[in-house]
């Protein structure tokens, strides 16, 4: 057997060799005591010898969820997310499973899927959004999965708990009415070229604005999308790269809209020269007056202005998006072909947001089937 058992007063200790610590690589002694038997340490010391061959063995740590979540977090998350995600991914870990969770001081080897559960239903309660609930849940689950990689639990509580179903946003479409009543209003717009693309390509903001004219093939009319503009804190907005290899897309353009962005450009060559100087050259197509990254917020209160005016009903610049999509599919266009314009994973993804604007033929099956069955019964 393995190990040593060691009489010490009046009960019996065992002392064995455990794991190699998943930090230092050191391998740890493990020592336990206060068996009235020898015959009894014999036996618990075979059992743990047992789960250690088995690969079982996990030692009850005597960390609290928040002492582990940030240690987790700085030496293993952050390091393999994108540093445009850090703080987002950082503040919600703070906020939702260290300051306002309850059982953020229990060790982590004694929390529950109860806990977990109470801990999501709380959040319900609190009317955040089932996405958000759900992006809490793949965290601690991230989480505790590594903690049970480096043996510090047996098994991942967070497996068995249940995160609220996830419930489709609302999307909201434009008209052809609405579109084009919204475009005309946007003509003398520094802004304009913004909405062109959002509505004529289907392009993400942070796409649109990270947007550089090397991007562009004017030959081949192709948008070819290889970056995304996102705020990292501490250092403003900048470019990043995009979360999805299927996001890396090339997208073809009408000839009108390649004429657009060619004029865009010719107008932006002229004003960069009245700069003097003062313009700070990035290569971007959407860009302030001084050459620089364009702040979102500022499309946004451009856009809502226009709304105002146009009088059209109001909706998020994402709805541009979706409007965009759901031309398309109105026109017949494939679904898959959709799919890959929009940079989506795969045309189920698609067909889960516009599903309800899939044409309905399920009125011709029957005669489809019918005709089917006379034109067969003739050749009998």
């Amino acid at each position: 057997m393995k190990g040593s058992i060691k009489k010490r007063g009046n009960t019996y200790t065992f002392i064995t060799d455990g794991p190699r610590d998943s930090i230092t690589g050191k391998r740890k002694q493990i020592s336990r005591g206060g068996f009235k038997r020898k015959k009894d340490a014999e036996v618990a010391l075979r059992k743990l010898l047992s789960e250690l061959d088995e690969n079982q063995y996990a030692e009850i740590s005597n960390e609290t969820l928040a002492y582990y979540l940030n240690f987790w977090f700085s030496t293993h998350y952050q390091k393999r997310v994108k540093e445009t995600t850090v703080a987002s991914r950082r503040y919600m870990m703070q906020k939702h499973l260290i300051d306002e969770n309850p059982f953020s001081k229990k060790k982590l080897s004694v929390i529950t899927t109860f806990d977990i559960d109470a801990l999501y239903n709380q959040k319900i309660d609190e009317d955040y959004s089932t996405s958000y609930i759900r992006k809490i849940h793949q965290m601690l689950n991230q989480a505790f999965e590594q903690a049970k990689k480096w043996k510090k639990v047996l098994e991942n509580p967070v497996s068995e708990a249940s995160p609220p179903s996830l419930k489709k946003e609302e999307i909201k479409i434009w008209s052809f009415q609405e579109v084009h009543s919204f475009l005309a209003n946007c003509q003398e717009e520094w802004h304009k070229i913004v909405f062109h693309l959002a509505l004529y390509t289907g392009m993400r903001r942070g796409e649109i604005l990270g947007l550089k004219w090397s991007d562009i093939n004017f030959d081949k009319k192709i948008i070819s999308v290889n970056h995304s503009l996102a705020f990292v804190p501490g250092q403003g907005y900048k470019l990043s790269s995009l979360k999805t290899k299927n996001a890396k897309r090339k997208i073809p353009v009408s000839t009108q809209l390649a004429e657009m962005l060619s004029l865009h450009k010719q107008k932006q060559e002229e004003h960069r020269t009245l700069m003097d100087g003062c313009y700070n050259e990035q290569e971007l197509v959407i860009c302030s007056h001084l050459g620089t990254t364009q702040d979102p917020q500022n499309v946004l209160r451009v856009m809502k202005r226009i709304i105002q005016t146009s009088g059209v009903p109001p909706i998020r610049f994402h709805d541009l998006r979706h409007t965009h999509a759901s031309i398309l599919i109105s026109e017949g266009v494939d679904l898959v072909k959709v799919s890959k314009r929009l940079g989506h994973a795969n045309a189920k993804i698609t067909l889960e947001y516009y599903a309800h604007l899939m044409p309905n033929e399920d009125d011709q099956v029957a005669d489809i089937f019918d005709q089917a069955m006379n034109r067969t019964k003739e050749t009998l």
